[in-house]
């Protein structure tokens, strides 16, 4: 396992540049966001928006981003789009997931970050969501080859441990997996020791991750709460949340996981700006002792 992090956050903590940043931060892998028109464009998270400054949207402009990867020892762990099956014009958010799978595989990245359904309808059942984003993942995956789909556990449906194991099974394909997120089933409401449980039973399927923490009172831990309670107050850094990361990095290397553990400190909005990148380097050093053998 190696540590990555988000091209999102290397912007969020004040680098001008994502490769810039990765420089500073002494880290080599990092996951590209692709935008519809095949563009690092400008994204939103956590109030923030910023441009990534990557334009993969023709052969020539891969192949120049990949030599320019390549002389600064630089590596793409995931793709990320932010498609949502749960929009009317589903054809749109396919074609979005399958070109960034084209642009995964020029660049020799192995799996795409993928969202299942984020703004649930009302009157539509989950049983109907599970068949309709199994249905967008097989088009998918009949339109691309060798990149894998790395579903995240995101949002409402999409942190429900029976809707994930609905989609999975329903697709049946080794190329379709997860993207672990390590505090969105905590964020959902689970109960800690829950959450521990979830990601054990999932990380044979995990294809990337995303790696943060939360930190609730001492009454709330072990609770069943509602989706998003005290968010974004509850977010943590990744060394002092409830979460034991060094749980879950065992799991994951008990199930033969190798792969990356891309940072997504979303506690980072608490502290002034010029204290950032400080925190950044906290939360990378936590990860590489995490991935060190046990002594």
């Amino acid at each position: 396992m190696y540590v990555a992090i988000r091209d999102f956050t290397v912007l969020w903590v004040g680098y001008r540049g994502v490769f810039a940043g990765l420089k500073d931060l002494d880290l080599r892998g990092f996951e590209l966001y692709v935008d519809r028109n095949l563009k690092g464009g400008r994204y939103t998270d956590m109030g923030e928006t910023f441009s990534l400054g990557f334009d993969f949207s023709t052969d020539q402009k891969r192949r120049a981003l990949i030599k320019e990867l390549e002389s600064n020892d630089l590596t793409i762990c995931a793709v990320l789009v932010e498609n949502d099956f749960g929009k009317d014009d589903i054809k749109a958010e396919i074609k979005w997931v399958v070109d960034a799978c084209r642009v995964a595989s020029s660049l020799g990245v192995e799996a795409v970050r993928i969202n299942s359904v984020m703004r649930p309808k009302p009157g539509v059942t989950e049983e109907e969501y599970v068949k309709r984003t199994a249905q967008c993942v097989r088009e998918i995956l009949q339109s691309t080859e060798d990149i894998s789909l790395a579903m995240e556990n995101h949002g409402i449906i999409g942190n429900r441990r029976e809707f994930i194991l609905a989609v999975l099974d329903a697709v049946n394909s080794e190329r379709m997996g997860l993207t672990l997120d390590t505090g969105n089933f905590y964020w959902y409401g689970y109960p800690l020791e829950e959450v521990y449980k979830i990601i054990e039973d999932f990380t044979p399927h995990v294809k990337h991750t995303h790696l943060k923490n939360l930190t609730f009172p001492e009454n709330r831990k072990r609770v069943m709460r509602k989706p998003g309670e005290g968010w974004p107050a509850s977010a943590a850094t990744l060394y002092e949340g409830d979460i034991d990361h060094r749980r879950i990095v065992d799991a994951l290397r008990h199930a033969g996981y190798e792969k990356d553990l891309t940072i997504e400190d979303e506690s980072l909005s608490h502290f002034p700006p010029d204290q950032r990148v400080r925190i950044l380097r906290k939360d990378i050093e936590f990860v590489k002792r995490l991935i060190r053998p046990h002594r």
